[in-house]
């Protein structure tokens, strides 16, 4: 999907991102009427240690999850370990799934955090696994990036993954070779992201992760000016849906077909189809989301058969 790329530097850091995302989404009126961005994925390695918020100051919430305290804390040092990214952690129930347990992070959407992603981590929780919600854009006092496309969208999302692995292998009963990452649209962008060979945290990323899952993904790997997705160096899953039209199977088609890789592609399932929400066209993109219950069964029946089947050497 296209998003507008802003040029930000280390010294106006947040604040700048602040202020442009307050500009853009200001009114209704002013995302109604703004001129779609093109297309552009941010190609540089070097911005990746984004700081957080300093300590004691709320997260930003994101306009999808409404009212609700979504229980997210201060939890996982960053890749740098200047600051804390805020999560939320669920334990399995250690009477029904004996220690160790696999573990697997919830990477968000280019909108934001939103309940739906401590749903998906419940059942993960329910499945005898330790699962962990990240929010990385609250975390550093945003609420998305599917509109402003700034830096925070980039490499820091992969950044943020690789801290959470070093954070889940350090909890105690977790089995070291099962730590998984899940995510969708721009979140599956940073599976494949992070799981690609040649990138600055990839020898890390190897030490730590088993495999990725990689819901709807942005991929967009033809495009001038994208970021090179693939080889990866885990196995990753692709499940995508043939009504998806803001990232259509067909732009994945080049990476999902290598090795290290399995692509499952449910038929007339839109994006975001495993979100429990009535059916809705994006405000502004204008694609179809439809939860699709058949599709989301098969789906996490899939996921969790891809876990149970890798594992770390």
């Amino acid at each position: 999907m296209g998003r507008r790329h802003l040029s930000l530097t280390t010294t106006l850091g947040i604040a700048t991102v602040i202020a442009a995302t307050l500009l853009l989404r200001g009114s209704d009126d002013a995302v109604a009427t703004h001129e779609r961005p093109k297309s552009r994925m941010d190609t540089t390695v070097l911005d990746y240690n984004q700081p957080v918020l300093p300590e004691g100051t709320p997260r930003t919430r994101s306009a999808e999850e409404g009212s609700a305290d979504l229980g997210l804390k201060p939890t996982v040092p960053t890749y740098d370990g200047s600051g804390r990214i805020w999560a939320r952690t669920y334990l399995p129930d250690t009477r029904i799934f004996p220690e160790p347990h696999p573990a697997i992070m919830i990477l968000h959407g280019g909108g934001g955090m939103n309940g739906g992603y401590l749903e998906f981590a419940r059942w993960w929780r329910d499945q005898g696994y330790v699962s962990i919600v990240v929010d990385s854009f609250g975390s550093r006092g945003i609420a998305e990036n599917w509109l402003t496309y700034n830096q925070f969208g980039a490499n820091m999302r992969s950044a943020d993954a690789v801290a959470t692995a070093r954070y889940l292998r350090g909890l105690p009963g977790i089995d070291a070779k099962r730590i998984y990452m899940s995510g969708g649209s721009q979140g599956g962008w940073t599976v494949l992201r992070t799981l690609t060979a040649g990138t600055p945290w990839n020898d890390e990323a190897i030490s730590l992760i088993a495999a990725g899952v990689a819901w709807y993904p942005v991929c967009d790997r033809a495009e001038p000016g994208s970021v090179p997705l693939g080889p990866f160096t885990r196995p990753v899953l692709f499940l995508q849906g043939t009504g998806d039209t803001a990232t259509p199977p067909e732009k994945c088609a080049d990476i999902a077909s290598g090795p290290n890789v399995r692509n499952i592609v449910f038929p007339d399932a839109t994006h975001a189809f495993d979100f429990r929400a009535p059916p809705r066209t994006h405000a502004f993109w204008g694609y179809p989301e439809r939860y699709d219950a058949l599709a989301t069964a098969r789906a996490r029946a899939e996921a969790l058969a891809w876990t149970e089947t890798n594992r770390s050497p």
